[in-house]
């Protein structure tokens, strides 16, 4: 009965770690050290158990395991053998507060085999054992045979035509119990001997283990013969910098895992859907063991998750307080290693490279962190992007250090020193230099594993980090991401997962599993991706793991994270992703670069009221608080007449006048004679930038402003009957300007001086909506009241209903002819349904999203015959755009949680380009197909 690693370890995780913790009821657990006895010395792990009891079958993390098919068996018996000790009267309740081990004995070549174990040194407990195990397997469906192995017997249980069950034996005052006789016969003759109930290194991990629930332990001696079968044992051939063909074989890096420690335990425990590991490994100097390099370092702040991309998959953070004291541990370690010769041999030739001491320059560097990392695994692994990251003591000093070994090496080599390096720009204010480095293998060699999967072909500086990656490009889209504040530690899974976790530590390993999943087929042996092939779904909802160890007083503590319920949430597939601190909280808006035409910049205020001003890069080039939230829409208007443009806005109480680099413009803001209902217009008349700024006031007043911001006393305008809400519009038509404007129950139609153009006698409770001008036809206003009713407002007064259906009082609504037919077609959400119809009320699609709409749809025009329909599910986070016939765009659903614009943001653009603000203060620019 060979089990796979995974199955194992996800079974007894699952199965009976979950068990503590969703179970209300608790019994004391003395630990019987006399049991370890029964623990094959060559057992790579074991478990240890204080009761099995009642497993939560039901839990969700359970069925997602039996729907796969993992650990099926195991899960049958486990429920059988619960219900039977339920209604047996014979079977003793005792039985579910026992206590058992449950090792793994390596037999043939590393095959693991289970081995239970657990006390029977009474007579009574031997009997209501072996009633349990005859109450599972009736003797009259399967045979019991016994024969003899030594001074004990071993009986043999099986099934039709003599299949083998179960094999099991009253030994020592224990009962063993496997599915495979070589392992009891292995344990029986190892009790004439010492096991590892006298071994030093167990016992000091065993008494700090916990005395409830379950623990784990760790024979790293034993280890890397469960590793070995399930790495790869194919080797990847490589040419180094020099020429040498290397070759590399996961499986011979299991013997890895023997040197990291000599034993190490960890106890189980759940918290809000992640599974918890803490315990302590067992090191000796003399055995060289890795972790006694970290020996007399104390924890350090990580900052691995804010110097990687968020699509980092895997990272590994060495942190130490002491990096003298780690270095000469570092070198005493690799002193006493096999690969030492080899190792110093390359060294040397580095040294003679740069002419000068290499693994001195980069100590010299170093403050207290080194990083290795890769980002998301691609279909080929070997076209992987990876990270080796130092941070420096200072970065001037480390910038000296470095240039100091280029020169070195442009002097040995003849080479001018302008051709190692290139110039690399984000935008025309953001520029970096990207050095070619001559020795890729350098962090692989100093470092060790896994530092090796670096291969550090090219450099650049960025904050206080030196960050080395295999390829120009892989580090011209890192630097991107950091520009853009697109971190790990910006991702909102990594942060609510990694808050388990502590923030010192002197080793820490992360890796996301889906991001890392392309890397199975090259690591992984091929009999154990078969063995996987079927439960690679199950397996990928374990989004998340980190592994922590730190040294404290001579103890080094482990805690292991384990995601156990992550929601397999999809990448957005963006052009470039800015972090931009909170939320974006109104339409993202493309506004003109009036220092540099070609390309666009990006305007929005954020939930947190800040003004931002994002350049086509994706780039925050300001960041403005504002006094509140921005009502209706950002202008862009040239206040000076000079081709330099600003940004006008209101909130309640001011009129805001911005300038391209964050400073407020003249005597702005200005105060508001009453606080706004609406948003500011703008209304530039004669296209001579004479502009006008219109505002509603709470006294349900009209005020016209001058581009300057003074009251306009020729606007004679008195009191509109309610509060106007929707913002103030100017309509030409026929070459005469009307100003329209509407309270909740009628509508006004006013000329330039505020006086009435239009009388209109119809009145109606209208909508929140703003109204639309339709040229389609004769020309007409077009409205919606409360009720969803649609209304044309003509500009001779006279109004004409039509008929639709009907719509809450809450319903959005805009109008626009969507197919170039020559008619309007009128667009309503309503709640979480979208539909769209002509104007005799023809429906011509309709569409339900998954959560009610929380934003007005906008229209996009894609030529003169074809616009199509924009809405955003917040809640979802996600946004839509359909076609007039109700086809979505390719691609789309995508991530955004706001309204999104859609246009070019450089004249470059073979594409047009959709901005939108994404959950967890993310601003998204996709390019569309």
């Amino acid at each position: 009965m060979k089990r796979n690693l995974i199955i194992v370890v996800l079974i007894v995780l699952a199965a009976v770690g979950g068990y503590f913790y969703f179970s209300n009821e608790r019994s004391p657990f003395l630990r019987d050290t006399s049991v370890y006895k029964a623990v094959p010395v060559s057992s790579p792990f074991f478990f240890e158990l204080s009761s099995i009891r009642s497993i939560p079958f039901g839990d969700p993390f359970i069925r997602e395991m039996e729907n796969a098919g993992i650990g099926k068996n195991w899960f049958e018996f486990l429920h059988k053998a619960d219900s039977l000790i339920d209604v047996t009267e014979e079977l003793p309740r005792s039985l579910r507060n026992s206590s058992f081990l449950l090792a793994y004995g390596i037999a043939g070549r590393n095959e693991l085999i289970p081995l239970l174990a657990t006390q029977a040194e009474s007579h009574s407990r031997r009997n209501a054992l072996g009633k349990f195990l005859k109450t599972v397997y009736p003797p009259g469906k399967y045979n019991y045979d016994e024969r003899d192995y030594g001074k004990y017997k071993i009986q043999e249980i099986s099934g039709e035509n003599n299949q083998d069950i179960l094999f099991f034996s009253y030994a020592e005052d224990l009962l063993l119990v496997s599915p495979r006789v070589i392992i009891i016969e292995q344990v029986i003759r190892q009790f004439s001997v010492h096991g590892i109930e006298n071994n030093p290194y167990f016992l000091d991990v065993n008494k700090t283990a916990g005395t409830q629930g379950v623990s784990l332990y760790i024979n790293h001696k034993w280890i890397n013969s469960l590793f070995a079968e399930i790495l790869n044992r194919t080797a990847i051939q490589k040419v180094d910098e020099f020429g040498a063909t290397s070759r590399i074989q996961y499986s011979s890096k299991a013997e890895k895992f023997r040197d990291f420690a000599e034993w190490s335990e960890l106890d189980f425990r759940f918290n809000n859907g992640q599974l918890l590991l803490n315990g302590v490994s067992a090191v000796d100097d003399s055995l060289n063991h890795f972790l006694t390099v970290f020996d007399k370092q104390q924890p350090v702040r990580y900052r691995a998750g804010e110097i990687l991309p968020q699509n980092t998959s895997f990272y590994c953070s060495y942190s130490f307080s002491d990096k003298k004291l780690f270095f000469e541990k570092l070198e005493d370690f690799f002193m006493h290693s096999p690969a030492y010769y080899h190792r110093e041999e390359r060294m040397k030739r580095f040294d003679r490279g740069f002419r000068g001491s290499v693994r001195n320059a980069f100590q010299e560097m170093v403050n207290d962190e080194v990083i290795v990392a890769t980002s998301t695994i691609p279909v080929d692994p070997s076209n992987k992007t990876t990270f080796f990251i130092i941070h420096t003591e200072s970065r001037s000093g480390a910038e000296e250090q470095f240039q100091k070994l280029m020169s070195g090496y442009a002097s040995r080599t003849e080479t001018e020193m302008n051709k190692l390096y290139t110039d690399f720009e984000i935008d025309k204010d953001v520029r970096f230099r990207i050095y070619r480095f001559p020795y890729p293998s350098f962090p692989g060699l100093w470092m060790g594993s896994p530092f090796g999967i670096a291969d550090a072909r090219v450099a650049v500086f960025y904050d206080n980090y030196l960050v080395f990656s295999n390829s120009e490009q892989g580090l011209q889209e890192y630097l991107r991401n950091m520009v853009l504040g697109a971190t790990l530690s910006g991702d909102n899974n990594y942060q609510r997962f990694i808050q388990s976790s502590s923030s010192r530590s002197n080793i820490n390993v992360y890796a996301d599993i889906n991001r890392a999943f392309g890397l199975r087929n090259e690591i992984l042996s091929p009999s154990f991706l078969e063995q996987i092939k079927e439960k690679e779904e199950t397996i990928r909802r374990y989004g998340q793991v980190n592994w922590q160890v730190q040294h404290d007083k001579g103890i080094f503590f482990n805690s292991l994270a384990i995601q156990a319920h992550s929601a397999e949430n999809e990448e957005a597939k963006t052009t470039w992703q800015s972090s931009v601190g909170s939320n974006v909280a109104t339409k993202p808006l493309m506004v003109l670069n009036h220092t540099d035409k070609s390309n666009r910049e990006i305007i929005f205020q954020d939930a947190q009221n800040n003004l931002q001003l994002v350049a086509g890069s994706g780039r925050v080039r300001w960041s403005v608080p504002i006094s509140g939230s921005v009502l209706g829409e950002i202008y862009q208007i040239d206040y000076f007449k000079n081709g330099r443009l600003q940004y006008l806005f209101n909130t309640k109480d001011k009129l805001y006048l911005i300038d391209r680099n964050g400073n407020n413009v003249g005597n702005f803001p200005i105060a508001l004679r009453s606080p706004a209902t609406n948003g500011v217009s703008v209304f530039d008349y004669d296209n001579n930038r004479n502009y006008r700024y219109f505002v509603a006031g709470e006294d349900r007043k009209i005020y016209a402003y001058d581009y300057s911001g003074k009251i306009i006393s020729g606007w004679s305008f008195g009191q509109t009957d309610f509060s106007v809400t929707t913002p103030v519009q100017h309509f030409r038509v026929a070459g005469k300007d009307y100003i329209v404007f509407n309270d909740k129950s009628r509508i006004y139609i006013q000329n330039r001086q505020g006086e009435t153009r239009v009388p209109v006698s119809a009145r109606f409770d209208f909508s929140k909506n703003p109204v639309k001008l339709s040229l389609e036809g004769t020309p007409k206003i077009v409205a919606t009241d409360s009720g969803g009713k649609v209304h044309y407002i003509y500009f001779n007064g006279k109004t004409e209903e039509k008929k639709t259906a009907r719509y809450s009082s809450n319903h959005f609504f805009t109008v626009d002819d969507l197919d170039g037919n020559g008619t309007p077609d009128f667009v309503f959400v309503d709640g979480n349904e979208v539909t769209v119809m002509d104007e005799n009320g023809k429906k011509l699609f309709g569409k339900k999203l998954d959560n009610p709409v929380q934003h007005q749809p906008n229209v996009y025009t894609f030529s003169s015959k074809l616009k199509k329909v924009g809405v955003v599910d917040a809640v979802s986070n996600r946004i839509y755009l359909f076609a007039p016939d109700g086809k979505i765009h390719q691609g789309f659903p995508l991530q955004g949680n706001s309204e999104f614009s859609i246009g070019k943001l450089s004249d470059s653009s073979t594409g047009l380009n959709l901005v939108v603000g994404s959950e967890g203060g993310k601003l998204y620019n996709y390019t569309l197909n």
